[in-house]
């Protein structure tokens, strides 16, 4: 099992003009909400086609090529192909208020460290019409796990698993859990083309305009 833990990244509420010094093309530089005074160096870049995008007071940063999909709290990759009936893609990152509330985590976090809790809504083994059998997960593990802190200084903890389905497909999947704020973000069946899109979005995020329900 891969452990990582990572510097805080500052979002951003203005957007700044700024030469990208020692990174290729032009970036713009976005101050944290949390840190008005940021300098240009510890500010967010965001890469040129980059868009903000803010759901109840959560700031973050979606890649070029993601997409607000049916409803605010569901961010599409590139290539999310749409669920049956509408429904957010099950590769979609979900923003998830009242996690612990909603039954989708435990208040400490702790089902981040259960090889078995990688099962929650939409997270199943990819459908193969052609088959007769259905098609079952045979084992999960916990391939990475780690933590950072927010630009807004709340505490984020992490964990992929990777889940073996018969036939020999498999699939991956992660949440992230910031317990103060009574936040998850996961994202159900990992699309491997925007593998790094996922991370990067909630590295961007800045709660400091975020207020948990009562």
């Amino acid at each position: 099992m891969r452990v990582s833990a990572a510097a805080t990244l500052p979002l951003a509420a203005v957007l700044v003009a700024a030469s990208g010094c020692g990174m290729d093309g032009p970036s713009r530089v976005l101050p944290g909400l949390a840190h008005p005074a940021a300098s240009a160096a510890s500010g967010h870049r965001m890469p040129e086609g980059a868009t903000l995008h803010d759901y109840n007071g959560i700031n973050l940063v979606l890649p070029p090529g993601w997409q607000v999909g049916v409803t605010d709290d569901c961010l599409s990759p590139p290539g999310a192909e749409p669920s049956p009936g509408g429904d957010c893609p099950h590769s979609a990152l979900r923003i998830r208020p009242n996690a612990v509330e909603g039954g989708f985590i435990d208040a400490e976090g702790e089902d981040l460290d259960d090889p078995e809790k990688w099962q929650r809504p939409w997270a199943a083994c990819p459908k193969a019409p052609e088959l007769t059998d259905p098609i079952k997960a045979e084992s999960a593990e916990i391939t990475d796990r780690g933590n950072f802190f927010l630009v807004s200084g709340e505490r984020v903890e992490f964990s992929e698993w990777t889940v073996a389905c018969t036939g020999g497909a498999g699939f991956r999947t992660r949440a992230w859990f910031v317990a103060e704020a009574g936040l998850e973000f996961d994202v159900p069946v990992l699309l491997e083309d925007a593998a790094d899109g996922y991370t990067e979005i909630v590295r961007s995020i800045d709660l400091s305009r975020h207020k948990t329900a009562d």
